[in-house]
């Protein structure tokens, strides 16, 4: 019933959640935010936070079915003030 929460052969990637499964950022959740060419990834948000990471595309999987809870001070940053 459950099934597999990866899509690996999602063609359309943009906007989609992402987990990092090589590299230096194995095991993050990030959104993509930008397709920078040929299976060249830019991805940001969820355990990025604010900061943007180039990925290729054989270094993640496509996320389904699963929305990101993130601690507000990743998104926000520790200032406040942003909120």
């Amino acid at each position: 019933m459950g099934g597999p929460t990866f899509a690996y052969n999602n063609p359309r990637i943009n906007g989609q959640t992402i987990f990092v499964k090589r590299g230096e950022h194995a095991g993050k959740l990030g959104i993509v935010k930008e397709e920078l060419g040929k299976d060249e990834f830019l991805v940001s948000q969820a355990d990025f936070g604010t900061e943007k990471v180039k990925l290729s595309r054989k270094q993640f999987l496509v996320y389904r079915y699963r929305k990101i809870h993130v601690p507000i001070d990743k998104v926000a940053g520790k200032n406040p003030d942003v909120l």
